[in-house]
């Protein structure tokens, strides 16, 4: 039998295979866009699939935010290279994107007492990855529509999305900075 905590790590970072397909996959072509799609919703249930059984089986621990973590920013970073790739996003905000997503593994790593307080925060953490969610769904409607060859002014809203997400992220940070410590036990 296989370990309810091996099953839930297993998810969140099979989300780095997935991530390595999409951007593999995310082409102008009709066939590679749908299984970027697939791949994409394949990505957002795993995500939300490792986090309701971690719960649910009560193995929720700090290591598995970091796997969690780790797919996540995996599947974002293969969005974001993806998308300039196809120049659906800019080079700055992709560059900025991408720091920001380094820069908060490396900083809840430095920082991981603070770890157990970090759901006072999650609304700025989820309103980021939301808004990433919603930056790629906009991709993925802008490469239908340049394959499909209908003119949906879809560009600008992607990068409006991707920069709120990026403020959104900025301020996750320095929120999780201004968390307070656990105490020793």
């Amino acid at each position: 039998m296989v370990a309810p905590r091996s099953v839930v790590n297993s998810l969140s970072l099979s989300r780095i295979g997935l991530a390595l397909l999409f951007v593999a996959c995310f082409q102008r072509k009709a066939g590679l866009l749908y299984v970027s799609s697939a791949l994409w919703v394949t990505a957002v249930t795993t995500d939300l699939l490792d986090g309701y059984l971690a719960r649910r089986w009560h193995v929720a621990s700090p290591y598995g935010r970091f796997w969690d973590s780790l797919g996540d920013k995996s599947f974002y970073a293969a969005v974001i290279i993806a998308f300039n790739a196809q120049g659906f996003l800019s080079p700055l905000i992709s560059w900025a994107l991408i720091v920001r997503e380094v820069a908060l593994y490396v900083t809840r790593i430095i920082f991981s007492e603070k770890l157990p307080n970090i759901e006072q925060i999650r609304l700025w953490t989820n309103s980021h990855g939301y808004l990433m969610h919603l930056t790629c769904v906009l991709g993925l409607l802008q490469m239908y529509a340049e394959i499909h060859g209908l003119s949906f002014p879809i560009h600008p809203y992607i990068q409006l999305a991707a920069g709120v997400s990026l403020v959104l992220g900025v301020a996750s940070i320095f929120k999780f900075l201004k968390l307070d410590r656990m105490p020793s036990q």
